[in-house]
């Protein structure tokens, strides 16, 4: 006779128990996992936003900004920029896109808990044809209201964009505009 190859209902029935247990235990870990992967591509974004005007400045020769935009056409006032940004040229230095010439680059509404907002003073960022960033260095707070938790990024007046982690200051004042 042969043996008969198989699985009892039993065997099955306790296999996808431990299975089942496993999964209740990772999922939650994996919901950070994915919390974390988000938080740190929006602050990717950001960095990547102001290498690109920079690029965009020294490669047209000419002034490029970044600033916060609600429409993707015109620069808004304030220093609250999770609602979006744009690049563009501002070759008339009024701090608006010039009239004529097409928007760089928009960036949309940042994920819901999720705030970027500039120091203070700093309503937008002016690439200069030599890549510089004219005036002081300004940093933008990147913050997520889930992790409590966020990360600066900031332009030198030369014009280079590093990440670091935000201060406890910077970090707070960020965290307390998210409703």
């Amino acid at each position: 006779m042969h043996g008969q190859h198989g699985f009892t209902l039993t065997e099955l029935l306790i296999t996808l128990a431990v299975a089942g247990i496993l999964a209740l235990i990772g999922a939650p870990a994996m919901g950070h996992l994915m919390a974390r992967t988000q938080d740190a591509s929006t602050e990717a974004s950001m960095a990547d936003t102001l290498r690109q005007a920079r690029t965009a400045a020294v490669a047209h020769n000419a002034r490029v900004l970044v600033c916060p935009s609600r429409n993707g056409r015109s620069c808004q006032a304030g220093d609250d920029w999770q609602h979006g940004w744009i690049i563009a040229k501002d070759d008339d230095h009024d701090g608006q896109p010039d009239a004529g010439t097409p928007i760089i680059a928009t960036q949309s509404a940042m994920p819901s808990g999720t705030r970027v907002v500039t120091s203070a003073g700093r309503r937008q960022v002016t690439f200069q044809p030599s890549g510089s960033a004219g005036g002081s260095n300004v940093t933008f707070t990147v913050c997520h209201a889930r992790e409590r938790s966020g990360r600066s990024v900031i332009v030198a007046n030369s014009g280079r964009v590093r990440l670091e982690d935000a201060d406890a200051a910077h970090l707070q004042a960020c965290l307390a505009g998210i409703s």
